[in-house]
């Protein structure tokens, strides 16, 4: 399954000094929040192999469904526009507004500055079925669509983050001599996370996967993650008798999708001041949090090494500039 060009190669794994001295165990973090067109973040490992396959496909009109902070949205709008094709988004309001500027700032501001073509819908429309009537209104103009999944979470997108894990395990055996005793995630549509535990399991790690969803409060992620993983095992090792080790929790959430959360805005200002690296409120702030819990509850020891996946969204810090007032 070829990938199209979209990362200049691994991204960087660093320690954290200063936030290992404050929590105790040793903690690193995987940059994927750098590099790459539309201002960076997880979605382009998934859109490699995803947008690769829509150009096999004749296809000239990338359709993404997304509300008007999205990350996704907004990496598949920068990445499309490096390769000359078409996007749409197809968006809904799924965040309650936080200030009056909130649909005008972030990730909303990057999507209009890259001239994106945002086809809005109501709340209550359904995305999939949206999509689909946009997709015909594209054949009927001459070119051909093609639907990216939500999230980019299918087997093709999770493949990403199948790279991400055999990086991780290289890049950390370079600086221990072995693989990390856990990872951690943000986990929305599953498909990262999927991948990170999908790759890990495939190379016979004992690495722990963590995943702190920011979206569903219920079993459906487990279910997501669990039958994802299968998938990209079966297609990588067929007729394998492979076990994953993951470990998913949603307490984290808050709210809802997108709400903030005290623990979550006391973790994004923990690693600005002691690392000068910035989190986001919707994904990797309320991660951050969850392991922070993890630590302090003795779940994670202090003689444990942790890698933290910076999954991007910092122009989400933007569109939420008055909940840290």
């Amino acid at each position: 399954m070829h990938k199209v060009k979209l990362l200049n190669g691994a991204s960087s794994l660093e320690f954290l000094p200063n936030l290992s001295a404050k929590l105790g165990p040793k903690i690193f973090i995987k940059r994927d929040d750098e590099g790459g067109r539309g201002g960076g973040g997880n979605k382009l490992r998934k859109y490699e192999r995803i947008i690769a396959d829509a150009i096999d496909k004749k296809a000239d009109t990338l359709i993404i469904a997304g509300h008007y902070q999205s990350n996704a949205a907004r990496e598949l709008v920068g990445a499309a526009c490096q390769l000359g094709l078409k996007s749409i988004v197809v968006c809904k309001d799924m965040i309650p507004e936080q200030n009056p500027t909130f649909n005008q700032n972030g990730n909303a501001l990057l999507l209009k500055l890259m001239n994106a073509k945002i086809v809005p819908i109501s709340t209550h429309d359904d995305f999939q079925a949206e999509m689909e009537k946009v997709a015909k209104d594209v054949i009927k103009s001459g070119h051909l669509p093609y639907i990216i999944p939500f999230g980019g979470s299918n087997l093709l997108g999770a493949l990403g983050y199948l790279d991400c894990a055999n990086e991780i395990i290289e890049q950390f055996g370079s600086i221990a001599g072995k693989s990390p005793d856990y990872i951690v995630t943000p986990t929305g549509s599953g498909g990262t996370m999927a991948g990170l535990v999908a790759g890990f399991a495939i190379e016979n790690m004992s690495t722990k996967v963590i995943g702190f969803s920011v979206l569903h409060k219920d079993e459906t992620i487990k279910n997501i993650v669990t039958n994802l993983t299968a998938e990209i095992i079966t297609s990588v090792k067929p007729n394998s008798n492979i076990e994953a080790n993951f470990e998913l929790d949603t307490n984290f959430v808050g709210d809802a999708y997108g709400a903030t959360t005290e623990s979550g805005k006391k973790a994004i200002r923990m690693l600005a001041e002691l690392e000068g690296l910035f989190l986001c409120p919707v994904y990797t702030g309320k991660a951050m949090a969850g392991l922070i819990d993890y630590i302090e509850k003795n779940k994670v020891k202090n003689d444990d090494t942790i890698v933290f996946i910076h999954t991007g969204g910092m122009p989400l810090v933007h569109a939420y500039y008055n909940t840290f007032e």
